[in-house]
This record gives C-alpha cells, structure tokens and sequence, in this order.
C-alpha cells in the first residue's frame, strides 16, 4: 500500500506545486537533452564552460610529411590518408601561427576525445580556394550512441567559429568542409584553437532534485496530517 499513500499524499499537495511538477517533468523529458546547442560566437560558448581546455598547436612542431594521426593535450586528430600537417603562417592562411592542416585529404577529419567531455568549439576553415564560401559539416557522436549532423559555411581560408555542447559526454566528431574525396582528394579542413570540456549544468538538470523534492515535501505533509 505504500503506492497508495504516496499517490494520496501527492493529491493533498497545492495545486501550485502539481504546476511546478508537470513543468519540471516537461523540461526534464530525454527529447529536451539529446539535441544539444549551438555556437557561433567564442565568448558565448566559453561562458557556458565550467572547464576546458584550448589546444593552438604552438607546442607541435611543424609537419613536413604528412601523418595520419596527430594526439595532443588527450585529443587525437585522425584520418585514413597520410595528410594531416601542422602549418605554420603562410601556408595557407597567412599570419596566423601554427594550425591542424588536411592538404588534399581524401576524407573528412575525425576527432577522437578524452572521457567526459560535452563541449567541443573550434576555429574552423576549407574550401580549395580563398575567398569562395565552403559548405562544412560537424557530425557529433556521442558516447551513449546518438548521432547528430551540424551544418555550417565560412568563407574559404578564413577562420570561423562553430562550438557544440552537449549533456551526454562526446565520443568523437568528424568534421567535413565538403571537399570532394578520393580519387580527387581535395579535402582541405583547417583547425585551430580548439576547445574542449565540460559545460554548465542546465537549469533543468537541477529539475529532477526539485521534483524529488517536491514528491518527498508532499509525502511528508501527507504522513503529518494522519
């Protein structure tokens, strides 16, 4: 009978508290966590991190032959050609210290991350050529077996800012800046300044300690009643 006395102890709760219960339920519903965010602008998804870190290269030295995997700071940048290099100002975005370069890949840019991360940011660039526009896309995977394509363009050879966050951790992501692939190999995915780590919890994550809350407040109410 204990249901029982729980579900009559939720009836004799006001009204104003079965409001607040349906509203967090509605907030906490799994469609409403799986979707994840999106950012354009840099300060905007760094002030939605409780902790992160940024990865510029500087510390990589220059690549000449390309490699098909290059680890840092607990990140691994992979593809299945050797063409992934550490570029340095000038070649081919001028000025701009050291950047991840895919020089003609035959494949987008996987990027493999550490435990626990739900938030992935990064200066993005591609396209063959400067100045036309490039149509990109960022496929997160998340460690629980979601899937979810993010679309975006930027002008070519010119860096723009797209970040992602996510509740679930983040398994990996694969970045693609719509080259055409193998045999014409023309995949040119730039990163730098890529950031990565956790995000601030959403107020709806605290809803389910309200709701609890609320159900134990109105037990209680109901056991000192009788």
């Amino acid at each position: 009978m204990e249901w029982l006395a729980l579900s009559l102890g939720f009836m004799r709760v006001p009204t104003l508290i079965k409001a607040a219960i349906a509203g967090i339920l509605v907030l906490a519903t799994p469609a409403a966590f799986c979707q994840g965010t999106v950012y354009t602008s840099r300060s905007a998804f760094e002030a939605a991190l409780s902790l992160s870190t940024t990865i510029t290269f500087e510390d990589l030295p220059t690549s000449g032959n390309g490699e098909s995997n290059i680890t840092t700071s607990g990140v691994t940048f992979t593809t299945p050609d050797r063409r992934l290099v550490v570029a340095v100002n000038g070649a081919p975005i001028p000025g701009d210290g050291k950047y991840l370069w895919h020089f003609d890949g035959g494949s987008p840019v996987t990027v493999l991350l550490p435990g626990g991360v739900t938030a992935f940011g990064a200066d993005f660039s591609g396209g063959f050529e400067p100045g036309p526009s490039y149509n990109a896309t960022l496929t997160v995977n998340l460690v629980g077996g979601g899937s979810y394509v993010h679309n975006f363009s930027g002008p070519g050879w010119l860096w723009t800012f797209f970040g992602v966050t996510y509740s679930e951790p983040i398994r990996s992501l694969v970045y693609d800046d719509g080259g055409p692939s193998a045999p014409f190999a023309l995949h040119q995915e730039m990163l730098d300044n890529v950031t990565f780590g956790n995000v601030i919890p959403e107020p709806r994550v605290f809803a389910f300690f309200a709701l609890g809350a609320l159900f134990l407040g109105g037990r209680l109410m109901n056991l000192h009643k009788t």
